[in-house]
Formats: C-alpha cells, sequence, structure tokens
C-alpha cells in the first residue's frame, strides 16, 4: 500500500477511536450558598474546547478519562476537576475567591485594588452593618472604622451625626459628602441597611481630591447591592424590638423637693437686706404634699420597634437584577412621637453587547412621623413631683404658683397640638460603560435625587392657654395676646431637586509585565435647587378630620403665606487621576480637580484641588524576605480639599425710627435708610491641606492585619467674624481669616483563624487620637464668639486662638464657703466676679475614641459584640445649670447639700439663684459602651424543605454603658456654637433588645 494512504487510514482510525472513547459529561455549578450559576466558563486543560453552563447552571460537555475540566468564573476561585472513566456526572461547588474581593475598594469615580491603594480608605462590608439592627446606616458605623466619630442618636427618625478627622470649620458644614452609587446627597438617612454591599470611607487628600470643594470633611462611598448570577434568591428579614432609656437621673421625691425648696427659701429671706420682709414666709411649702410624680415616667413609654426586608435576586449571562422593599416602624420612648418608612430598590445590570454595559439603580423612601420636641426631658427633669400630672377631673396639674415651668404633659399629650412631618425621596442613576478598546472604557453617568417635605403643625392656642393656668379664663386669653387667634394651622411644603451628569475615561493597561496604569479623565456637572412653599391659617376648627387643611380657617389679615425659590446653584469640574505601579511594588497616585461654582462671585468661583501620593511595598523587595510579615507597605500622601458649605454675608439696609433720621443743622427728621455693614465680596470656599503618613501590614500567614496613619489636617482658610470698632458701626460678618489644625493617630488591628474544621473567631480594634485648635487668626479685628447659650442669660463657650472648637468658657468656682455658697475665683485679681474672671475648659470634641469587636463561630451557633470608648472631652450640665427657682433637683444633689448640721464641701446649700455658668457644671464626657451583643443560630440544612438558610437571632443593643456624666448621655451632638456637648433639650442614649430571623429562598 502506497505509504502516504497508510498514513492516512492509520490517523483516521485514531481519531475514530478517539471519538468514540469520548463520554458526554455533565453536572450543575453552584455556589457556596448552593445557587446555580449561569455563564461559568468549563474548558479541558491545555485545549480550546470547552463550554458554559445555561440560566440554571448545568453544563454538557464531551470528555475523555484523564481529561482535566477548568472551571472558572469572576468573583470565584478557579477550580480543576479530572475526569474519571465511567463517571459522567460532576456536580461542582465554586467557592467565593475572598481574597480577590477584599482586595478591591471603592474610589470616587472608579475601583482600585487595595494591594496598591495609596491612600487612607477604611472599607466596611454591608453584612458587617447588617449585624447590628438599626434603621441608619451611620449607627452601625460606630466604632467599625478609625478616624470616623459617630455621634449616635436613638430618636425615632433621626440620623447620626459623622465627624471625619476633626472639626476643620465653625460657619460652614461640617458633615461628610455622601455618594450613594455615584449620586452626591447630603445624608444616607434613605438607605436600607440590608441594601448596602458597602461603604467606603476616604479619610486623606489622596483619595478625597477627585472631589474637589466637596472633599474637605470626607466622604462616604455607599455601594448598594447587585442581582447574583443564577436562579431567583428570595431573602426575608424581620425583627422586632423594645426599647428604654439607658440610663435614667435620680430625681428628689416629694418630701426631699419640699425640704431643698423651703431651705432655699429660707436662704433668700435671710440674705434679704429688706427688714420688712423678714416675717414673709408665703415662698414656704406646706410639707404635707398629696402628690409625688415621677415626670419622666409620665411623658415616656416603652419604645416599639418592628422591621420587615425582603428582597429578590436573579440574573443570567446578560441581566441580573436585584429588588428589595423594606418597612421599619418605630414607636418612640416619648408620648406620641413615631416613625416610619417604606424603602423600595431596584438595581438591573445589562449587559448589551461585549462592549456595552448599561445599569440603573432606584431607591425610593416613604417616610412619615409624629415629632415631639426634645424639651420635654428637660421639663420632666425641672418639674416639680409634688404637681399632679392629672386632677381627678381630667384638667392638668399646674405649677404657677411654685416655678415657671410647664406640665410636660400638656405638650406630650397631643391634646393641644398635632403635627406629622411626610417624606418622599427618589435617588437613581443611569450608568453606561462603552469599552472603545480592550484597555479604554468610557463611561457615562446621569443621576438624579429629588426629596419633597411635607410639614403640617396645628396648635390649639385657646385650649393650652387655658391648661397652663387654671385661673386663666377665654376673657384674659383674648386680651391678653397679641394675636388672638384661638387656633393655628401652619403647613409647609419643600422640596429639594438635583441632577448630576458624569462623563469620563478609563485607562487602564499593563506594559512590559510589570508597569501598570490606572488613568481617568473627565468632566462632571450638577444642578441643586431648593423650593418653600408656607402658609399659615388661623381659627381652624378642632375637629381632627379639618386639622390639616388650610381651607377651613379664617381670612383676615393675620394669615401669612411665604414662598421662595433658591437661585439654582451650578458646579461644573473637571477631573483627572493617574495611579502607577510597578510590579506592584513602587506606588504612585496623583489627582486633581478644578471646581466653578455659581455660589460664588464673579473671580472667586474656580478653584484648584489636587493631592500626590506614593508608595513601597517592602515585602516585594529582594532584601526584605520575613516569613512573619505576609504584606508591609508604606504610603505618604500630601493634597488640598474644598468646602463650599459656607455661610455668606448678607448686606441690609436698615431704616431708622418710622424711617426717619435727625439730618442737617437743625437736626430736621427726613426719611432715609443706613447700611449697617459691610461685606467680604470675594468670599470662597473653605481650602482644608492634609499630609498623611500610613503603614498597612499583614503577618502569619494573614491572620494578623491592620494599619496605622499618622495626619495633619489644616483649614488654611477657615471663616470666621469680624467685628470692627463701634465707631464705624457695622455690624460683624464673616471673612475667611482663621486656621483649624486637626493631627492625630489612626491604628487598626484584626486577628482571624479557625481552630478545626467548626470553631472560627476574630478579635480586632481601632483606635483614634485627635488633636483640634485654631491654630491662627490673621485680622486682629478677630470676633471671638460666644456660644452654647442655655436660655437664662448664660454662654458657655467661645472661640479663641490656641484652643480647640468648642471650648467652653466658664467661671471656675474655687470651692464652697462656711456659709455653703459656691466661690468664685478671681481670676483677673481686680476685687470682683465678673466676665474677666472666665477661663478656658476642655472642648466636647473627644480627644481618643476607639472599639474592641469579637466574634465567634461554632457549627451553627454565632456570636459577636462591639464596644466603643470615648474620652478625653468634657459635657456641661445643661439642664441642671439652667435654674431659675423651685425646680426640682436630682437626688444626690439632696443628698450632699451643705446644712448647718453637715458641711460639704461638693455641693453648695439649697438656692433659687440663677447660677453663673461654671465649671461646677461641667463633667468629663468619658464613657465605654457595649454597643451590640448579638447571638445567632442557624438551623440545619433541609430542617424547613422550602427555606435554604434559616438564622434566627436575639440581639442587646447599647444594653451596658460606663461614664462618669450624672446626665442621660455623654452624646451630645450640635453646632460647635451651639448645644453640641451640652446636655439640654437632648435625647437620651437607649437600651434595645430585638429578635430576629434572616431567611433564604
Amino acid at each position: 500500500m502506497n505509504k502516504k494512504y497508510t498514513l492516512v487510514f492509520l490517523l483516521a482510525s485514531l481519531a475514530i477511536n478517539t471519538v468514540f472513547s469520548q463520554e458526554l459529561i455533565s453536572g450543575l455549578v453552584t455556589s457556596n450558598e448552593g445557587t446555580p450559576i449561569p455563564g461559568v466558563n468549563i474548558v479541558i486543560k491545555n485545549t480550546t474546547r470547552g463550554t458554559q453552563t445555561d440560566f440554571d447552571g448545568n453544563y454538557y460537555l464531551e470528555a475523555s478519562a484523564g481529561d482535566v475540566l477548568v472551571f472558572s468564573y469572576i468573583g470565584f476561585q478557579t477550580q480543576e476537576v479530572t475526569i474519571i472513566e465511567g463517571k459522567a456526572t460532576y456536580d461542582i461547588t465554586l467557592a467565593d475567591d475572598v481574597s480577590e474581593l477584599d482586595e478591591v475598594v471603592v474610589i470616587g469615580y472608579g475601583t482600585q485594588k487595595k494591594e496598591v491603594l495609596t491612600s487612607s480608605v477604611s472599607q466596611i462590608g454591608g453584612e458587617e452593618l447588617a449585624e447590628e439592627s438599626v434603621l441608619n446606616a451611620t449607627q452601625a458605623l460606630q466604632g467599625k472604622a478609625s478616624g470616623v466619630q459617630i455621634i449616635a442618636s436613638d430618636a425615632p427618625g433621626q440620623a447620626s451625626t459623622v465627624v471625619i478627622r476633626g472639626l476643620g470649620t465653625v460657619q460652614g458644614g461640617r458633615d461628610p459628602l455622601y455618594v450613594v452609587d455615584g449620586v452626591l446627597t447630603d445624608n444616607i438617612n434613605n438607605i436600607n441597611t440590608a441594601d448596602i454591599k458597602s461603604i467606603n470611607v476616604l479619610k486623606d487628600a489622596a483619595s478625597l481630591a477627585i472631589y474637589g470643594n466637596r472633599g474637605a470633611n470626607g466622604v462616604v462611598i455607599v455601594t448598594t447591592k447587585d442581582g447574583k448570577p443564577g436562579k431567583m434568591q428570595v431573602n426575608f428579614n424581620s425583627y422586632t424590638g423594645l426599647r428604654n432609656i439607658l440610663s435614667r437621673v435620680k430625681m428628689a421625691n416629694a418630701a426631699q423637693f419640699v425640704i431643698y425648696s423651703n431651705e432655699a427659701a429660707l436662704r433668700d429671706l435671710l440674705n434679704d437686706n429688706d427688714p420688712s420682709n423678714d416675717d414673709d414666709f408665703s415662698d414656704f411649702i406646706p410639707t404635707n404634699q398629696q402628690f409625688n410624680t415621677n415626670w419622666l415616667d409620665v411623658i415616656t413609654q416603652t419604645g416599639t420597634i418592628r422591621d420587615y426586608y425582603l428582597s429578590l435576586s436573579g440574573g443570567s449571562e446578560k441581566i441580573n437584577a436585584f429588588f428589595s422593599a423594606g418597612f421599619n416602624d418605630e414607636q418612640g420612648i416619648l408620648l406620641n412621637n413615631d416613625f416610619n418608612r417604606l424603602t423600595l430598590r431596584s438595581n438591573v445590570d445589562y449587559q448589551i453587547s461585549e462592549k456595552l454595559d448599561f445599569s440603573h439603580k432606584f431607591g425610593v423612601q416613604l417616610a412619615s412621623g409624629s415629632p415631639q420636641s426634645f424639651g420635654l426631658f428637660t421639663s420632666a427633669y425641672k418639674q416639680s413631683p409634688i404637681i399632679p400630672a392629672r386632677l381627678e377631673d381630667g384638667t392638668f396639674g399646674s405649677s404657677i404658683e411654685i416655678n415657671n415651668v410647664a406640665n410636660p404633659l400638656i405638650d406630650a399629650s397631643n391634646e393641644f397640638k398635632r403635627e406629622k412631618n411626610k417624606f418622599f425621596k427618589v435617588q437613581g442613576a443611569f450608568k453606561l460603560d462603552y469599552k472603545l478598546l480592550d484597555n479604554l472604557t468610557y463611561t457615562s453617568r446621569f443621576s438624579i435625587e429629588t426629596e419633597y417635605g411635607r410639614f403640617y403643625s396645628f396648635r390649639n392656642r385657646l385650649g393650652r392657654f387655658l391648661a397652663d393656668n387654671p385661673s386663666n379664663t377665654e376673657s384674659s386669653f383674648e386680651g391678653g395676646v397679641e394675636n388672638p387667634a384661638r387656633t393655628r394651622l401652619t403647613v409647609t411644603h419643600t422640596n429639594t431637586y438635583r441632577w448630576f451628569i458624569d462623563n469620563y475615561f478609563t485607562y487602564d493597561k499593563t506594559f512590559f509585565e510589570k508597569h501598570d496604569i490606572n488613568l481617568t479623565l473627565g468632566i462632571t456637572a450638577e444642578e441643586n435647587q431648593n423650593e418653600l412653599l408656607s402658609a399659615t391659617r388661623n381659627n381652624v376648627p378642632l375637629d381632627t378630620n379639618l386639622n390639616f387643611n388650610l381651607n377651613t380657617g379664617d381670612e383676615d389679615d393675620t394669615q401669612s403665606n411665604t414662598g421662595a425659590i433658591s437661585v439654582k446653584d451650578r458646579l461644573y469640574s473637571y477631573l483627572a487621576r493617574l495611579n502607577y505601579d510597578y510590579d506592584g511594588k513602587y506606588l504612585f497616585g496623583a489627582s486633581f480637580r478644578r471646581d466653578g461654582s455659581s455660589r460664588f462671585q464673579e473671580g472667586s468661583r474656580f478653584g484648584n484641588f489636587y493631592a500626590l501620593s506614593a508608595g513601597w511595598v517592602l515585602t516585594k523587595e529582594e532584601f526584605f524576605k520575613s516569613e512573619i510579615f505576609d504584606i508591609l507597605k508604606l504610603r505618604a500622601s500630601f493634597g488640598q480639599l474644598g468646602n463650599q458649605n459656607v455661610p455668606f454675608n448678607v448686606l441690609t439696609a436698615t431704616t431708622g425710627s418710622g424711617g426717619f433720621y435727625a439730618f442737617g443743622p437743625n437736626q430736621d427728621l427726613q426719611q432715609g435708610i443706613t447700611i449697617t455693614g459691610t461685606v467680604e465680596e470675594d468670599l470662597s470656599w473653605e481650602v482644608t491641606e492634609e499630609t498623611n503618613v500610613g503603614l498597612e501590614y499583614a503577618m502569619l500567614d494573614n491572620r494578623l492585619t491592620g494599619e496605622i496613619d499618622f495626619y495633619k489636617r489644616v483649614n488654611t482658610n477657615a471663616i470666621l467674624q469680624i467685628e470692627l470698632p463701634d465707631v464705624i458701626g457695622f455690624d460683624p460678618f464673616n471673612s475667611a481669616v482663621g486656621e483649624v489644625e486637626n493631627r492625630g493617630i489612626e491604628f487598626s488591628i484584626e486577628w482571624s483563624d479557625k481552630i478545626g474544621k467548626d470553631f472560627s473567631y476574630f478579635i480586632g480594634g481601632n483606635f483614634t487620637y485627635n488633636e483640634n485648635e485654631i491654630t491662627k487668626v490673621t485680622n486682629p479685628f478677630f470676633d471671638e464668639q460666644i456660644g452654647g447659650f442655655i436660655d437664662n442669660g448664660q454662654y458657655t463657650k467661645k472661640i479663641a486662638v490656641g484652643r480647640p472648637l468648642g471650648s467652653f468658657f466658664l467661671y471656675e468656682v474655687e470651692g464652697i464657703n462656711e456659709d455653703g455658697e459656691l466661690v468664685y475665683k478671681d481670676n483677673n485679681n481686680n476685687g470682683i466676679v465678673d466676665e474677666g474672671d472666665r477661663r478656658f475648659y476642655d472642648s466636647y470634641l473627644p480627644k481618643f475614641y476607639g472599639s474592641l469587636n469579637l466574634g465567634l463561630n461554632y457549627k451553627n451557633f454565632d456570636f459577636s459584640t462591639n464596644l466603643f470608648g470615648s474620652f478625653g472631652n468634657s459635657v456641661y450640665n445643661g439642664k441642671k445649670a439652667q435654674r431659675f427657682g423651685n425646680e426640682n433637683i436630682e437626688l444626690a444633689t439632696f443628698n450632699n447639700r451643705f446644712t448647718s448640721g453637715r458641711p460639704s464641701n461638693t455641693t453648695p446649700r439649697a438656692f433659687n439663684d440663677v447660677p453663673l455658668s461654671s465649671n461646677y457644671y461641667l463633667e468629663s464626657g468619658d464613657f465605654i459602651r457595649v454597643n451590640n451583643i448579638t447571638i445567632g443560630y442557624t438551623l440545619p440544612e433541609n430542617a424547613i424543605k422550602f427555606l435554604e438558610k434559616a438564622r434566627i437571632y436575639a440581639s442587646a443593643r447599647n444594653p451596658f454603658i460606663w461614664k462618669r456624666f450624672s446626665g442621660f448621655t455623654p452624646e451630645l451632638p450640635g453646632a460647635p456654637l451651639g448645644l453640641a456637648g451640652i446636655e439640654l433639650n437632648a435625647y437620651p442614649t437607649l437600651r434595645s433588645f430585638y429578635i430576629g430571623l434572616n431567611t433564604s429562598f
């Protein structure tokens, strides 16, 4: 036979034998949760032959014994399986590629691998946030990230205050910028915590400069969940709980109050220099009192909270979708104080082609609440226990003969007022990614945010007037007030509308295997508009069904209507960022943003903000070989940030009495106006410069990880008030003349390990030290503003160079004299106690804060706890200091007071005077609190047939606190010159207990 034909015959025979020796292999590919994964790539190793899983995760492929199948999919670990002769079915479970997910962090306008990141970014996963049963995600952030101070609030529907790396401004906005799926917003009150995939907190200039004049107070980037490929995944979560006050203040009872008040009256009598009053005992209170009212119990109740959450997730190779709905209902501890919220979310990703991806993410919030004044807590604290809440005939008890404190039940009961707030908020983003080249992507995103607020306030003014004092009558009401309207209704509508457009290019390329470049160039624009419409009607009928109807009131000269549309704020920006690394060893980053804002005058509208950063991964050096360190990275950065939320000067024209002025040689009256102020026309954004040096490490097979950062942040043109000499006649005005500095250290560490196959654990913590100071003022006419007013003619704070913002400025108590009176130190040695004797004390801003976190997992049981502490600040007991006469006193004040038979060097004798604002009422703000304790149990698989997973848990939030402050809570939010750090009209911290259920279908 011809040799050529013989070779052909042998090759054909081999091919036929090979074909017939192959078998049809099939199977199902799922995730760890048992969810089928469509689109998994399955390739026979060292060949080009392969297939993909279908929508239900199934696959079919012809292969021979000994072939190795390689299963790969983004986000999962690649797995290899060798075909065994006679076995045709191979079901595969792909494990999550945890290392890959952990390496990627979300930054402004993109993502970056953690290992080559040269900036300071804290990332908190959604699962970690969801461990705590909270309505607002900012509460769950407390203690989760170093450098991030959370001043929590437990009031229904109220968000916590977030301060990142200290306070840099007095007059300007102090809140960070929030970015939700690319939408820039002022808060995340509308985001359901269960919808969050991750939160990334940008803290240093290298990460923040890309946000320009919005980044000075830090940026919190929230990424919500996406749909996962595979069959429909249904999750249902629910919890319910009870809430009450964590730390109550023990008050004097009726007998003790009478004793104290009579001692105070006797003191007043003995100190009265008028001899005609020597026998006047009218101010003494009889000792036999009928009532002993606990006012805090009267106005409060056990709060309740219910939460329900449903999500659906699924997808295919081309479309992934996520939908969720959540409902939360809370009854506050104050009577008639409630809040409820419905959230809806729809996130869908489309792969239109190999080059074009499109997505839309929408979130909707509908919320309503019945607010109450937090001043009720102060009234309950001050009101006398001998006053009944109600008399036998149902009327309210009155203290008009004893003190000027209103009966707090009058307002808490809502019998003479009704208030309702309603909110509707829509937040959405449309995003398009088009791959122009293999390494070049164009991104265009259009985002909107609109929020509608409706505020209704009804007042039965006559009813309230009659309830205050039994001697009041209708005729005295009509003759004793300026406006005799018996009822009044005010309805206010607000609308905030914003749109954003982002267009940017991302170039990501590796050259010569070791040079990685990531470049971002883009343009952004946004526009904000606020609308306000408010109307008031008098003598609206008392019928509760008509209370919120404006058409039912009188149309007369006493009604009012107001409306306003703000000038549209526009911001146009150009941005650029370059990240470069050589072999993952030498790292460099640079970013630039040029902002133009319509808020400012011509010539002052544009600002340039930039940052430079570098890093060095020592563990990739040949000379640094260590069996201890897995990763050791040094990084440093410097840059400029901006804050455009600053106050503006307003120039007003003032008329004289009746619009007339004395003018000319004869001082004849002439009509006219005068300007009483001046303005700084080129007032613009505050600029912050920041330097950061950091160290990241991973040790002992990545079981021990952590970061250390040293930073210095200086606001070089903080806006403060200037007051020219009185002879000029101008009012104080704002000017960029200050320098505020924050310098500090951040430290975080975590150890995680596994013992055997059933037990795993982690323990970690973070610590922050921050010093705040006004370091310089460049204008000699700087007005050292005072603040912290406590509504009794006294102030408590002052701004000055060399002091932290919010520093207390008080009289100094030297001690108690032989008569039991407070003795104030004469610091200026002029022989009297006057304003010159005040001195500075600590600020309300803590110098240290941190947390300790612990988690355990044993078989199907899980346990987690979190402790948070704050130290190095002072708080002022404003409710205790706000005395006028015959208010109730704390039990400790009664027990420790100075008496003739029992002198005291800590507590003065009984008194009714308005006290000076002094360090006597200043207390330590140090505290340690257990934020959360959770114990859970996951049912075994198939315990309930129709459930893939079911977990039940019990949780306690804020169950314990150790504090030095004698009041309700040392966490007291507010403005630096407002009530921040002052307990007056403040909401207490609550202790909460929950039981909950997490299920997957």
